[in-house]
């Protein structure tokens, strides 16, 4: 299970603010990438240094920042500088291990909550870290590593007249969590056409491997949970902010989002709830099985029990025996036994025990 990598040891005994990446380098140099847009022109560049960003903070038009990669303190130190940003929320920023929250400020908001991937085998759950940085001007994103959920947000902006090209940061950042919260619902999907076909194969064939897959998709799915209802007060605040970086105009696709949420979480209970009961069919297909075990080998050792006795008799090593020197003994008494034995199989059959 990919998780982040905690390491708070470093923090140990540090002040507040300061900024120590906590987690697992993704990356080998951070990538940043500005696009700036309104609706008659486009910018979209990649840039190596923070200050080729440009005076996007005094700008009318609508501008991207996006920086992959949050070990590089340095650079984190350098934005911080130029935005006027908190320590305590760069600090944040370089926390993978960071609980999914938002933070109103006088001129901005920050968020920081999960990415969530599938690996290739689309059995465990990756993550990545996304903060965000939102005011009037222009919206900060950070993650811990190229590749994301927001490329159909980019083809849009490139199109001249699509609506994003027309409405501010607060859309954006809209459109951007519609995207994680788009994500998780099919990141749970995923997993939820597996978890249920494991139901029928439970009953089939519960096998040990089986109940492996079962444990799995248990903690994968308690991952995602954890993940994901920590959202629902993040978008919750959002959609109730009384804040001028909000404009009226997008709040009611925030509420939307809070659809989406409500969905994800649901749809994660539902599974947990789900395999929780595969895990006690398991147990009881199982126990099943084993009963189905005991009670042939019970039927087995019951009719053999008169025949060790016939057996036991006419084992016996004494001289003055009735039936010991006649000639046909040993076939009679293998009769006798065939006898027994059928005759105890009828009735445990009329009995419905078998």
């Amino acid at each position: 299970m990919a998780r982040f990598l905690k390491n708070f040891d470093k923090k140990a005994g540090q002040s507040p603010g300061s900024l120590i990446f906590i987690g697992q380098q993704r990356m080998d140099e951070p990538r940043l990438r500005i696009i700036d847009y309104d609706s008659q022109k486009l910018r979209k560049e990649f840039i190596k240094e923070i200050d080729e960003v440009g005076p996007i903070k005094e700008t009318n038009t609508t501008s991207w920042l996006n920086i992959d990669g949050l070990h590089d303190s340095e650079l984190i130190k350098k934005v911080g500088e130029k935005f006027d940003l908190s320590s305590l929320m760069l600090e944040d920023i370089q926390d993978t291990g960071q609980r999914p929250k938002i933070e109103e400020y006088q001129d901005h908001l920050f968020i920081t909550m999960k990415m969530l991937f599938l690996n290739k085998d689309q059995t465990e759950v990756w993550s990545e870290q996304l903060s965000a940085i939102l005011t009037p001007n222009y919206l900060i994103t950070f993650q811990e590593r190229p590749g994301d959920v927001f490329e159909p947000v980019r083809n849009r902006i490139t199109k001249p007249s699509g609506k994003i090209r027309t409405r501010g940061t607060d859309y954006l950042l809209y459109a951007l969590l519609d995207c994680v919260l788009e994500n998780y619902l099919k990141v749970i999907e995923k997993m939820g056409e597996r978890i249920e076909d494991m139901e029928e194969e439970v009953l089939e064939n519960p096998v040990p491997e089986l109940l492996e897959e079962i444990n799995l998709y248990r903690r994968e799915i308690a991952y995602v949970r954890k993940a994901v209802r920590p959202v629902r007060e993040i978008i919750s605040k959002l959609k109730n902010l009384d804040s001028e970086i909000i404009n009226p105009e997008t709040m009611p696709y925030l509420r939307d989002l809070a659809s989406l949420e409500e969905q994800a979480v649901d749809s994660a209970e539902i599974y947990k709830e789900m395999l929780a009961d595969l895990f006690s069919t398991y147990n009881m297909a199982i126990g099943n099985k084993l009963n189905e075990i005991m009670k042939f080998l019970t039927i087995f050792a019951t009719i053999f029990i008169p025949l060790t006795f016939l057996a036991g008799i006419y084992g016996m090593n004494f001289e003055s025996m009735p039936e010991l020197h006649y000639k046909y003994g040993y076939h009679v008494l293998l009769g006798v036994m065939a006898v027994v034995a059928v005759g105890m199989l009828f009735y445990f059959k009329k009995r419905k025990w078998i």
